[in-house]
């Protein structure tokens, strides 16, 4: 059986007295998309941002790939093979879209200071492949066309694809996507459930997806973590999860 790409162990993290995670452990596969659900406050963003080294916790570990993340400094953590996207965007809006994908991937250029200030050809040759992978990109998510525009004029949901392209650009194993579906409509609901497959079956990237569009994360999921307040209540296959008592009465309330 093979081991899991992903493996959170005991993690808990506090802010002051609040526990934002509590002893949280789950498993996440090679080439598969988790979805982490919960209500809002139930640690979703804080899970992401450990895995992603913005959090160090209290306790408990992570490990990717058999790396242990938890002992990374942050810059490090993206050298790792981990890449994501925010619920809010963090892109550059006075650059182009082909500049921002360019930024995504710049992780991967080789050379020192020296070897880029004389353009040694080892710099030119990493340089080139990564404006070759950019344009491939640029293609694959159909963002040739504004690929000269600045991102700022974009529309909202041409936003959110050059933000999914950036994250591709460094060429991650896991792909950790923060409320992707956040206002879009339905095609583009349905445009960014297709990426999202093809980014698993084609590219063989792990996706950790935390959604509040249940549709699209029951619909995209292979398994389906369900936190509340900080504690997992329920992790498996969709429909098994969304048939989970536990879960039915962390988003409807227990029954009078």
């Amino acid at each position: 059986m093979e081991t899991p790409q992903l493996c959170l162990r005991g993690v808990t993290v506090r802010f002051g007295g609040v526990t934002a995670l509590d002893d949280l452990s789950f498993d996440v596969d090679r080439a598969t998309i988790c979805g982490l659900i919960g209500p809002n406050g139930a640690g979703k963003t804080t899970c992401f941002n450990c895995i992603s080294g913005v959090y160090m916790p209290a306790s408990g570990s992570i490990e990717f790939d058999g790396q242990v993340l938890t002992r990374m400094p942050r810059h490090a953590v993206a050298d790792a093979g981990i890449g994501r996207t925010f619920q809010n965007l963090a892109l550059f809006p006075s650059m182009t879209v082909e500049r921002n994908v360019l930024v995504g991937g710049h992780g991967r250029a080789r050379g020192g200071v020296l070897a880029s200030m004389f353009g040694m050809p080892s710099v030119r040759r990493s340089e080139e492949a990564l404006r070759e992978d950019t344009r491939a990109l640029l293609k694959r998510y159909e963002l040739g066309h504004v690929a000269d525009r600045l991102v700022g004029t974009l529309p909202f949901a041409l936003q959110k694809r050059v933000e999914l392209a950036r994250a591709l650009a460094g060429r991650p194993r896991l792909l950790i996507l923060d409320e992707p579906a956040a206002g879009l409509n339905h095609e583009g609901v349905e445009q960014l459930a297709e990426h999202v497959r093809r980014i698993r079956d084609e590219e063989r990237i792990t996706v950790l997806l935390v959604e509040h569009h249940m549709n699209l994360v029951m619909r995209i999921s292979d398994k389906v973590v369900v936190l509340d307040f900080g504690r997992k209540i329920g992790d498996g296959r969709p429909d098994d999860v969304r048939n989970h008592p536990d879960v039915i009465a962390a988003y409807l309330g227990q029954p009078q």
